[in-house]
């Protein structure tokens, strides 16, 4: 089984990237924010007597329901990309899957096995694959077979310990 793959990590890519990684990471720390900030917001309506500090306080909880909850934190972290110097944007990487591992080429060679991964995530078009909770690397399906994805995420799924779809 050999399966080679081109992605240029494009624009949109990056966004849809930048999307799942920052959701898929907070969950957890989401789920409790919002209920402290709702705590927050019902106490702002139940109390009486409002002072200045109380509105602030208000002011920092809406904002935070709202960068906690929709896609501004990756928004802001796409512009930064964008604005690197030495930026990934536009990069073609070439992927060649093997029945134990896959090579990257980026300009060198680098091996890496499935089981290393820390996990895999996998969406309509694209598979997320990260090497650590902070690297991953983007592989683009669009090139791909049906076949050759198929093939592929039934060799993942039985490798790599932690693989989750996200549609």
């Amino acid at each position: 089984m050999e399966i080679k793959n081109i992605t240029k990590y494009n624009e949109e890519l990056l966004k849809k990237f930048l999307k799942v990684y920052y959701f898929d990471k907070i969950k957890t720390v989401r789920i409790i924010m919002n209920i402290l900030i709702l705590i927050v917001v019902i106490r702002f309506f139940i109390k009486k007597d409002i002072d200045a500090l109380d509105i602030i306080t208000f002011i920092f909880a809406l904002f935070g329901i709202i960068e906690i909850n929709t896609n501004m934190l990756p928004q802001f972290n796409l512009y930064r990309i964008k604005k690197k110097k030495d930026s990934i944007l536009n990069t073609k990487i070439k992927y060649l899957f093997k029945e134990h591992n896959f090579m990257i080429d980026n300009g060198k060679k680098e091996y890496i096995n499935y089981k290393d991964l820390y996990k895999i995530i996998e969406t309509d078009n694209t598979y997320y694959l990260y090497i650590n909770k902070e690297k991953a690397l983007i592989v683009d399906k669009s090139s791909n077979s049906s076949e050759e994805i198929e093939q592929l995420t039934n060799n993942i799924k039985n490798k790599v310990s932690t693989y989750k779809y996200i549609k």
